[in-house]
């Protein structure tokens, strides 16, 4: 028999029937599985971890705006986020309905919680820009800007589309429709071209909640939209910004302003309304 050894053969050193004997190979394996092993029970411990942190970032970025809020009387709770650097006016109806209006609401109106500007209007005509549906009457047709708004029902709906069912819905069952530049579609900000610097305003949706978001200081379209997105938006479009009138209804019964500045002597100016239920 010959003593050379193979490279495919393996030599067993001792008696194959003596007790406590194993082969050596048998402890690389031992050795090595128990390496793996540890690797791998730290490699999962560490992604739980990053699981966890992630999660308990993206909770403080979805804050509960309702927390400190009376929510058993009518009202606007008006709270303030920092995002980054950014300071954001958050105003939360409670116990209303939103509705469109021609005109501006007057504010010895107890029942009208809150009021702002909604579609824009033309430079040449000072007609509606867009779509425009007051109470099942159409008041102005075309796309001109992708965002939407409809009030169906009570039910408020915020989209982007070229076009959408809601403007016949809201003809047929006397509901409200306009169109604004997108802000926010399906928690992702939307581009829009204008790159002015303004202060900015926008009906926004976060977990189902309608709420009106304000920037406290001037911003882009677009810079806006990020920061509705980081604080927690889930859909909004932009409503008319600046200076622009605006107003809402304190719990003690004070009004306190937005803006002031619309245009007078146009029966076109339009409003969103939070009234009280």
């Amino acid at each position: 028999m010959s003593k050379q050894i193979g490279d495919d053969e393996i030599r067993l050193i001792g008696q194959p029937g003596s007790h406590g004997w194993r082969p050596r190979w048998w402890l690389y394996v031992s050795l090595a599985a128990v390496v793996v092993g540890i690797a791998i029970w730290a490699l999962a411990s560490h992604a739980r971890g990053g699981m966890a942190t992630r999660a308990d970032a993206a909770a403080e970025h979805t804050p509960d705006w309702l927390a400190d809020a009376d929510t058993t009387q009518p009202g606007i709770y008006h709270t303030s986020l920092t995002v980054d650097t950014t300071v954001l006016d958050i105003y939360s109806p409670v116990m209303a309905t939103a509705e469109l209006c021609l005109g501006a609401p007057d504010t010895a109106d107890k029942g009208i919680l809150m009021a702002t500007l909604a579609a824009d209007l033309r430079r040449d005509n000072g007609r509606i820009v867009g779509a425009f549906v007051l109470h099942g009457e159409p008041l102005s047709w075309g796309l001109s800007k992708r965002g939407y708004c409809a009030i169906i029902d009570g039910d408020v709906t915020i989209g982007v589309a070229d076009n959408s069912p809601l403007f016949e819905q809201a003809t047929e069952t006397g509901g409200d429709f306009f169109r604004q530049y997108p802000a926010v579609d399906g928690g992702c900000a939307v581009r829009n071209n204008p790159e002015n610097s303004a202060f900015r305003r926008a009906l926004c949706s976060i977990d189902g909640r309608i709420c009106i978001v304000a920037s406290a200081g001037r911003m882009t379209m677009d810079a806006f939209a990020c920061a509705l997105v980081q604080a927690g938006v889930q859909d909004a479009v932009f409503l008319v910004g600046g200076s622009a009138d605006g107003w809402y209804r304190e719990y003690d019964g004070s009004v306190h302003r937005l803006g002031s500045t619309y245009v007078r002597n146009n029966r076109f100016v339009n409003y969103i309304v939070f009234r009280q239920q």
